[in-house]
C-alpha cells in the first residue's frame, strides 16, 4: 500500500527538495497544485517500480505525473519540460498527507527568508460548486422521462427498478469534486425517493403490490441514511450556502410531499438537517416559515409539529422539544429514538438525562396505540440505549421504571433484573402477573429463590396447579400433582405440614366431579400422606 511504502523520513527529504525548486516565481504552481489535491482530483495513485509512484490527476485533461523519489530530478508530466509542475506537486500533496499536515508544510514552503509568511488562500476560498440544484433536478427529471418511457409502466417491479436501476444510473454523471460530488449523490437519492413516493400511489389499495412498494422504500431509507453520513464526513464550504439554500428549499419539498409515507418524509426532514444545515439564522428562518406554513393549512400538523421539535433539538432547546411533542395525541417515540441517539453518539449525557423522563412518562400511552411487534421492537432500542447511557453515566436511576412501564414487552430484562438485584418478592409478583408457568422458569432462577426463602414460590406453585386443574385434561392433571408434590415439600421444609393438609383436602373436595383428576391424586399419594 502507499501508505506503507513511503516513510516519512522519504518525503520530507523530497519536500526540501521540492522547496527548493518552488520559488516566488512559480507560486501560482504550488497554489494550483494545492487546489488539485484538495479537491479531490488526484486518484489512482500506484507503484510503478521500487520508489516511483505515478497517479492521475485531473485537470483540463487528465494527466499522468510521475514521482522518482530515488532521482527525484527525473520526475516528469506531460503538461510541462519542468518537472515541477501543478499536477507532480499534486500528487506529491496526497503522498505526503498520508504521514503529516498539509497545511504545515505549505507554511513552511511560504517562510521567506525574513521570517514572514506569505498569504496562502483557504481551500474553502478555492472550492467553488459547479452547478446548482435546480439544474441537478433537471437533469434528473429529463433523466427519468426516457427511464419512465423505456420502462413497463404498467409493471409493479418499476418500483424496484426505480431503486436499482435508475437511481445508479444517476450517479453516472456526478461532479469530480468531493464535498459536491457527496451533495449530488444525495439530492440523486431524494430525487429518486420522491419518483417512489410518486408511484407508489398507485399500489395504495391492492395488500401484495404495497407490502412490495414498501418493502423497496424501506431499503432505500438506508441508502438515503448513507448518503447523509458520507456528507457528515466532510466539512462544506462557505462557497456552496447557495447550493445549501436550494438543498433547504427541495427537504421541504419532500416533507408535504402528499400524504403517504409520512414517517419516511419526517425521517428525511430529519436526517438531512442534521447534516447540512448548522446555520442558526436558518433554522430561526425555517422556524418562522412551519409556523406560518402550518396557520395556512391544518392537514399538516403532524409534520410541522414534528419538523418545528427537530429544529427546537437541534438549536439545543430540549424544553421546547418537549413541550411541541406533547402537544400531539401522544409523543412519537419512534422519532424520540432518533433524537436519544443521536444524543449518545454526541455524549450529551446530562443532556440526555431528560430524555428518558419523557420516554416513562408518554410510553403508556404509546405502546397501548401501536401494534405487538412494533411495541417490541421499541422496547430492545430503548433498552439498548439506556444501557449505553448507564454505561457511560453510572446512572440507572430510571432503568427499573422504564422496564415497568415497557411491560409486558420488557418482561424478560424485567425479570433477570429483579433477580440480579435480590428483589424476589417482586420478581414471583411478576411472573405471576404475566400468567407465566413455573416450568417455563429456568430451574436454575428458582432454585436461587428457593435458597432465599422457598415460601416466597408457594403462590407460583399454587397458581399452576389452578392452571393445570382449569385445562380439564389427564395430562395437565398429571402435571398438577407433579406441582402439588413441589409445594408439599416446600410445606413440610417450612414446617407447615398443617397448612399443607388443609389445602389438599380443601382441593380434593372442590374437584371431586373430576374423576381423572381423582386418580392421579391416589396415584400420587397425596391423601395417604395426610396420615404420615
Amino acid at each position: 500500500m502507499l501508505q506503507t511504502s513511503l516513510s516519512k523520513a522519504v518525503l520530507d527529504q523530497a519536500a526540501r527538495q521540492l522547496k527548493k525548486e518552488v520559488t516566488l516565481s512559480n507560486q501560482s504552481a504550488m497554489k494550483k497544485g494545492l487546489k488539485l489535491y484538495r479537491e479531490g482530483f488526484v486518484y489512482n495513485a500506484a507503484i510503478v517500480q521500487n520508489g516511483v509512484i505515478q497517479a492521475n490527476v485531473l485537470d483540463e485533461n487528465v494527466y499522468k505525473p510521475t514521482i522518482y523519489f530515488t532521482h527525484l530530478s527525473q520526475s516528469h508530466c506531460q503538461c510541462s519540460d519542468s518537472y515541477v509542475c501543478p499536477h507532480l506537486l499534486a500528487l506529491f500533496f496526497y503522498l505526503y498527507s498520508h504521514v503529516g499536515q498539509i497545511g504545515e508544510l505549505i507554511r513552511e514552503w511560504n517562510t521567506k527568508r525574513t521570517g514572514n509568511i506569505l498569504p496562502l488562500t483557504k481551500a474553502s476560498e478555492l472550492v467553488t460548486p459547479s452547478s446548482s440544484v435546480r439544474n441537478w433536478i433537471n437533469q434528473f427529471q429529463k433523466a427519468y422521462h426516457l427511464f419512465f418511457a423505456k420502462s413497463n409502466k404498467g409493471d409493479y417491479a418499476f418500483i424496484h427498478q426505480l431503486c436499482y436501476r435508475f437511481f445508479p444510473s444517476l450517479l453516472n454523471e456526478a461532479p469530480m469534486l468531493l464535498v459536491e460530488k457527496r451533495l449530488y449523490h444525495l439530492h440523486a437519492a431524494l430525487f429518486t425517493f420522491c419518483r417512489l413516493l410518486e408511484e407508489g400511489q398507485h399500489y395504495q389499495h391492492i395488500s401484495y403490490y404495497r407490502s412490495f412498494w414498501i418493502a423497496n422504500v424501506s431499503e432505500f431509507m438506508e441508502t438515503i441514511k448513507k448518503k447523509c453520513e458520507d456528507l457528515a464526513k466532510v466539512s462544506i464550504p462557505k462557497s456552496f450556502a447557495p447550493l445549501l439554500e436550494e438543498s433547504r428549499e427541495y427537504v421541504r419539498h419532500i416533507l408535504f410531499a402528499g400524504d403517504a409515507l409520512m414517517d419516511e418524509r419526517i425521517a428525511i426532514y430529519q436526517m438531512v438537517w442534521s447534516v447540512l444545515f448548522h446555520n442558526e439564522e436558518w433554522n430561526q428562518q425555517e422556524k418562522e416559515w412551519l409556523l406560518q406554513r402550518q396557520e395556512e393549512r391544518g392537514d399538516i400538523v403532524l409534520e410541522c409539529q414534528l419538523a418545528l421539535a427537530h429544529l427546537a433539538f437541534l438549536r439545543g432547546d430540549d424544553e421546547e422539544t418537549f413541550s411541541l411533542l406533547k402537544k400531539l395525541k401522544f409523543v412519537p417515540i419512534p422519532y424520540v429514538i432518533i433524537w436519544i441517539k443521536n444524543l449518545i453518539h454526541g455524549q450529551q449525557w446530562e443532556r440526555l438525562k431528560h430524555w428518558w423522563e419523557l420516554c416513562i412518562t408518554s410510553m403508556e400511552w404509546y405502546l397501548a396505540a401501536t401494534n405487538y411487534s412494533d411495541g417490541a421492537i421499541i422496547t430492545r432500542e430503548l433498552l439498548y440505549l439506556y444501557d449505553r447511557y448507564a454505561k457511560a453515566t453510572g446512572d440507572d436511576e430510571n432503568y427499573e421504571i422504564l422496564l415497568q412501564v415497557l411491560l409486558p414487552y420488557s418482561a424478560s430484562d424485567y425479570s433477570y433484573f429483579l433477580l440480579t438485584s435480590k428483589q424476589y418478592k417482586k420478581w414471583v409478583d411478576l411472573h405471576l402477573l404475566a400468567d407465566i408457568d413455573v416450568n417455563n422458569i429456568h430451574r436454575s432462577f428458582l432454585k436461587v429463590v428457593e435458597t432465599y426463602d422457598r415460601s416466597l414460590l408457594l403462590p407460583l406453585y399454587h397458581h399452576a396447579v389452578h392452571k393445570m386443574i382449569q385445562l380439564k385434561k389427564r395430562e395437565s392433571y398429571k402435571m398438577a400433582v407433579k406441582h402439588l408434590k413441589k409445594l408439599r415439600t416446600y410445606y413440610r421444609a417450612l414446617g407447615k405440614k398443617e397448612v399443607w393438609n388443609r389445602y389438599i383436602t380443601k382441593l380434593v373436595e372442590e374437584h371431586k366431579r373430576l374423576r381423572a383428576f381423582q386418580e392421579e391424586i391416589q396415584k400420587g399419594k397425596l391423601l395417604n400422606d395426610q396420615k404420615v
